[in-house]
């Protein structure tokens, strides 16, 4: 995967902003922030209200993806009290930048990656963050699906939605594993039935919780919002299991959201399923050889493991 570097000046950075937002106001300073894992993101200052806004650019005009983003912060907005920024417009044209532009709210603090927190401070925030993944996680509907898409048009069952997904991924990284991790995963993936056994409801999803998309206020310390979420209605376990994969949080997390939402027995075997799922889309995202090790450890160790359902 190519990371797009892109770059504007503060005169080309306020035309757009100007044509966004409809105010005559000037870019002041440009300072690229840390995180992002395929666009450019910028933070630009400006000499009157908002004073601080958040640039997210690609070189390829036309992006579909950001008028997407557009649409899922304004549903968040719109449809429940998650907190993510104010989507401000977008550009795709190409006209003012060669390229395509979404501009949004400026969230106080950093992501929670960058966040120098104390041990306390970060046990707050944890407990903070299960509060407020707990109720987003009482939004239900009767189908899987986009929640920008009438609930008729999802599907009644998870895995025809999820094991496409995990096909794909597994498809594209099979080159890079071996014949065992292969032999696992295959056979894995045909008898999905049994790791991840249909039950409970279609619930909202962030989709993509993990440090950097997590906005802290170390001071506080409080979470003040999320970026780049998906607004999906999946199986909580999904979500659950993400915020796991790569350590984002730990027990005071867990402690917390079960005393608001239960977590159901087996949670630690398939939620093993879900970050092979992780690798395997790492894999072939990013390529990089530790997440084909991490691909090759879980069928391991998934093969030693027996579904909650056998």
């Amino acid at each position: 995967m190519v990371f797009d570097k892109s770059v504007v000046s503060t005169e080309v950075a306020t035309r757009l902003l100007r044509k966004i937002l409809s105010r005559p106001f000037a870019v002041t300073h440009i300072r690229r922030l840390h995180g992002g894992m395929v666009n450019s993101v910028l933070e630009l200052s400006t000499d009157a209200e908002p004073e601080r806004v958040v640039c997210k650019l690609n070189a390829r005009a036309g992006l579909d993806a950001f008028r997407w983003e557009h649409d899922v912060l304004q549903w968040y907005r719109d449809n429940t009290e998650f907190p993510v920024p104010e989507p401000y417009g977008c550009d795709l044209s190409g006209k003012l930048f060669r390229g395509s532009c979404l501009m949004m709210e400026r969230l106080p603090g950093v992501n929670l990656a960058e966040a120098p927190l104390s041990p306390a401070a970060r046990l707050l925030v944890e407990r903070q963050l299960a509060r407020i993944i707990a109720r987003l996680h009482r939004h239900k509907r009767s189908t899987y699906g986009s929640a920008l898409e009438p609930a008729q048009q999802g599907e009644r069952r998870w895995l025809r939605r999820f094991r496409p997904r995990i096909q794909k991924e597994f498809s594209a990284a099979a080159g890079r594993l071996t014949a065992e991790a292969r032999r696992i995963i295959s056979r894995l993936i045909e008898n999905l039935e049994t790791w991840l056994p249909e039950f409970g409801e279609p619930t909202l999803v962030h989709g993509d919780l993990w440090a950097t998309n997590i906005i802290v206020d170390p001071a506080a310390p409080r979470v003040t919002g999320f970026v780049d979420g998906g607004a999906e209605y999946a199986d909580v376990e999904y979500e659950l299991a993400y915020l796991l994969v790569f350590h984002t949080v730990g027990g005071a997390f867990f402690d917390e959201y079960r005393k608001l939402q239960p977590i159901r027995d087996g949670f630690d075997v398939r939620c093993r399923v879900y970050w092979l799922h992780t690798m395997l889309l790492h894999v072939r995202a990013f390529g990089d050889a530790h997440y084909v090790r991490a691909c090759e450890g879980l069928a391991r160790e998934l093969d030693h493991l027996r579904p909650l359902s056998s």
